[in-house]
């Protein structure tokens, strides 16, 4: 069962509640009809209790609608939560392996359109299961009063639907593409956001994002969407000129074919006119509900790509790990693409061959695309690696124990996430010790907490890289995992950082591992290793020295 499928499931109760409903509603405009068609054909005025039968069918009718619409939004904006948690779920529960591969673009649409319009279509629902009953109802009464004109009528829908269909479908192709433009759109609008500073800073790359880039891919969803919209203009238009064709043909032909009375003739076009209301908006709902079937198929497309570990998706209790030794890397490999279409250069870190000790401070250099950071994914059990172990106080981590084993390190990435709270992070009187550290770190003027979040992010990029080693000092795991954190630190804080942290660091017995390349500062470490094309070498600060 898909995640759309369950999701609905969920709210099962108030759709058929919202069915139930609007069947009533519906049976009860059908009542009124006949009731209003009986009082007419009357020639003396019925009696007041007719009156009051009438007001009751009102009455229930009212209410019976107004249930199937509550209801029915209950259930589609249920749905709708259901569907952005579980998808948000799958997400979370990838590996990042799997999670660097899926267009970000596309995801992002799927969470903030596609499921809007799926709700969209389902908050119609309710209208939907009013409208049927009436224009089946009215039909069987045309039925009883002119059987006739219920056959020809039929014959008619038959044709008019058939070729509304045929229509529908084109206006529906071009409606997906529309969609699956917009992925690259939203793209190019994350582009707009993220590369802000560049685009100001280069005017010919601004403009030319803009005009060659951004502005044609508008264009091209604007010019699918509006062809797929008009196309169901077109098809509105065609089914309103089919109805009133056939409204033609029951006033003016069919009385010179068959006697049936001026009486009945009349009787049948007020049901008629009256189902005006019903079928159009039947019709008008179609185009949201092309829309939505694109959404749901950009949904179960994406839903193949988000098949991740099912225990974390559920977020099953997992069994804790601590360090109290050392956690050796044995021979671990890890190559770009594992050898499929890669090509013979290929960038292949290992075999790595560390240990990595408690109350220890490891400095890690290397030059760009050495491997450092693919390095820190394996360590932190982010990747998996191709060959290799990794243990833990000499016991080996399995795949089963890879989430445990990831919540012993806290990890300050140099292009990480900056999160504006401390959600997860337990630990006792924590306002307190973060606004302790706000001081520590020179951002208290800056920055309050409560309640566990910061009260800013409009920080400096030497601010946000404080606030995240706060966050990182506050999550006390027994390995601290920095990643060149004081590149973009003042020579107050570098300091700070190398002299007082670290040390301090060590002395709680916490293993620390820096990638850096502040050479003043590597006396500090135990141990002093390089990366170079994927290979690890133990060197000391004096031979360091001219190496990068």
């Amino acid at each position: 069962m898909t995640l759309v499928a369950q999701a609905i499931q969920r709210g099962r109760a108030a759709l058929l509640l919202a069915l139930a409903a609007g069947v009533a509603s519906g049976i009860c405009a059908v009542l009124l009809i006949v009731m209003v068609q009986d009082e007419m054909a009357r020639e003396a005025p019925s009696p007041i209790t007719a009156g009051l039968a009438f007001a009751g069918v009102c009455l229930l009718g009212s209410l019976t609608r107004v249930i199937a619409h509550v209801a029915t939004i209950r259930a589609g904006q249920g749905a709708v939560a259901t569907l952005g948690v579980r998808i948000s779920r799958r997400v979370s529960a990838l590996p990042l392996e799997r999670f660097e591969k899926v267009d970000s673009s596309a995801l992002l649409t799927v969470l903030t359109q596609d499921v809007v319009i799926v709700s969209q279509a389902l908050s119609g629902l309710p209208q939907v299961c009013i409208d049927v009953p009436i224009v089946v109802g009215c039909l069987l009464y045309v039925g009883w009063l002119s059987p006739v004109v219920l056959v020809v009528g039929l014959v008619f829908a038959t044709l008019a639907i058939g070729s509304y269909l045929m229509m529908a479908g084109r206006a529906q192709v071009r409606i997906q593409e529309a969609r699956t433009r917009q992925d690259s759109l939203v793209g190019h609008f994350r582009t707009l956001v993220h590369g802000f500073r560049e685009l100001r800073q280069h005017r010919p790359r601004r403009l030319g994002f803009l005009d060659q880039r951004l502005a044609p891919q508008a264009e091209a969803v604007r010019v699918s969407a509006t062809r797929g919209f008009s196309m169901y203009a077109v098809v509105l238009s065609w089914g309103q000129l089919a109805y009133f064709g056939f409204l033609g043909i029951v006033t003016f032909g069919l009385p010179h074919l068959v006697d049936q009375g001026r009486g009945t003739t009349a009787a049948i076009v007020v049901v008629l006119l009256f189902l005006m209301g019903p079928l159009d908006w039947l019709i008008s709902w179609l185009p949201m509900l092309g829309a939505a079937q694109a959404s749901l198929k950009r949904i179960d497309d994406m839903l193949p790509l988000l098949d991740g570990d099912a225990k974390e998706e559920h977020a099953e209790p997992i069994e804790s790990m601590t360090l109290t030794d050392s956690i050796r890397l044995g021979g671990l490999t890890y190559a770009y693409g594992h050898g499929q279409g890669a090509g013979e250069d290929a960038f292949q870190l290992g075999p790595i061959d560390l240990t990595i000790r408690a109350g220890e401070v490891v400095v890690l250099a290397g030059g760009n695309g050495s491997g450092k950071t693919t390095l820190l994914k394996l360590l932190t059990g982010l990747y998996e690696a191709d060959e290799g172990t990794i243990e833990l106080d000499g016991r080996p981590v399995k795949a089963a124990d890879r989430e445990a084993y990831r919540q012993l390190f806290s990890v300050v990435f140099n292009d990480g996430h900056l999160f504006g709270d401390l959600v997860g992070i337990e630990a006792d009187g924590l306002d307190a010790k973060a606004a302790d550290g706000l001081k520590k770190l020179a951002l208290s003027g800056k920055v309050a907490v409560s309640g566990g979040a910061y009260s800013t992010m409009d920080l400096s990029q030497g601010q946000r890289g404080r606030l995240a080693l706060l966050t990182a000092l506050l999550e006390d795991r027994p390995v601290c995992v920095f990643d060149e954190w004081a590149a973009n630190q003042d020579p107050r804080f570098k300091r700070y950082f190398y002299d007082e942290l670290l040390p301090e660091l060590r002395a709680r017995g916490q293993a620390v591992v820096v990638v850096s390349h502040d050479e003043t500062f590597y006396d500090v470490a135990d141990r002093i290793m390089r990366l170079r094309d994927g290979r690890l070498e133990v060197l000391d600060s004096l031979t360091l020295a001219g190496h990068d």
